[in-house]
């Protein structure tokens, strides 16, 4: 298939939802708080849930997809030192290296993989997630405590994160062949469908506030090392890991995600280059439709 065609059949129906949550956003002014808690307390967890108590992927598997995120994100984060080593970049440092590391692997990357390759490769996409989110609330917060860690607060950060629970409890079940009641399992499900369209219309919102005046010098090289050499280098070392060819594709395509929202949240929260991390988040997820057609084009 081709990119256009790509782009036609999996990265315009993302984008149309996320239009929609923008023109909405620009009429009605949503509560953009209340819609990521309801994403990421309720759709997530269920979603989780639902794919890992289906998945056919061993504990093995889901261990290196796991390890396969960690030692990509290290590297991009080396690269990232040096990259932004310039005067230029000083400013601007800690958002620029959250940026090399975080991806929006939940609201973009879950449907992203849903429309790409399907349902059955969800539990690739969680356990991506999942790490994505402690590298948020570990990672993140140490960096943007510039190195000064409070362990209490990380393990009340990393305790708040409903989706290790359901991971938590899908392996449980599925070890001990503990069958769950057909009611709870629909209503997980309805909860679980309902994790696409929110969770699109809410990143809508979110770029709808807009961006400002970009800075073209200070926006290239944070997109282009995301969009670009991200997927590069996981082509580069997904090989090692022994992975089957259509998990491979999927873990690269899913390294040119576009920079995750939660780099603005962090940046927000410390009150560190606010505005610049919303520039960045915006228009990699802008770029994405072509950058990611473009990649799904060549990995099949």
């Amino acid at each position: 298939m081709s990119a256009f065609g790509i782009f036609w059949q999996v990265i315009f129906p993302i984008f149309f939802i996320i239009l929609m949550g923008a023109v909405l956003e620009r009429a009605l002014t949503l509560d953009i708080s209340t819609l990521t808690r309801i994403n990421f307390y309720a759709f997530v967890p269920a979603l989780v849930f639902v794919k890992m108590l289906q998945a056919d992927l061993s504990l093995l598997t889901m261990g290196n997809i796991a390890l396969f995120v960690l030692v990509h994100s290290a590297l991009m984060f080396l690269i990232a030192l040096l990259l932004y080593r310039h005067s230029v970049f000083q400013p601007y440092r800690k958002v620029l290296l959250l940026a090399s590391v975080l991806t929006n692997a939940g609201n973009y990357g879950i449907p992203f993989v849903l429309l790409a390759f399907g349902d059955r490769y969800m539990s690739v996409a969680a356990v991506v997630f999942l790490v994505q989110n402690l590298m948020t609330f570990t990672f993140g917060v140490l960096l943007m405590e510039s190195g000064q860690p409070h362990r209490v607060h990380l393990l009340r950060a990393v305790a708040r994160l409903p989706v290790i629970y359901a991971l938590v409890a899908a392996i449980l079940l599925n070890t001990f062949s503990v069958p769950l009641p057909k009611p709870i399992f629909i209503s997980l499900q309805f909860l679980a469908d309902a994790l696409v369209p929110v969770a699109l219309l809410t990143l809508g919102t979110q770029l709808g506030r807009g961006i400002g005046r970009p800075s073209i010098v200070l926006l290239v090289p944070p997109v282009t090392l995301r969009l670009v050499f991200a997927p590069l280098l996981a082509l580069a070392i997904v090989p090692v890991f022994g992975f089957a060819r259509d998990v491979q594709t999927v873990l690269v395509a899913t390294t040119g995600l576009p920079i995750a929202v939660n780099v603005f949240i962090l940046s927000a929260q410390y009150r560190t280059q606010e505005a610049f991390a919303s520039q960045i988040v915006t228009l990699s997820t802008l770029l994405s439709a072509i950058s990611q057609s473009v990649w799904l084009a060549l990995l099949r």
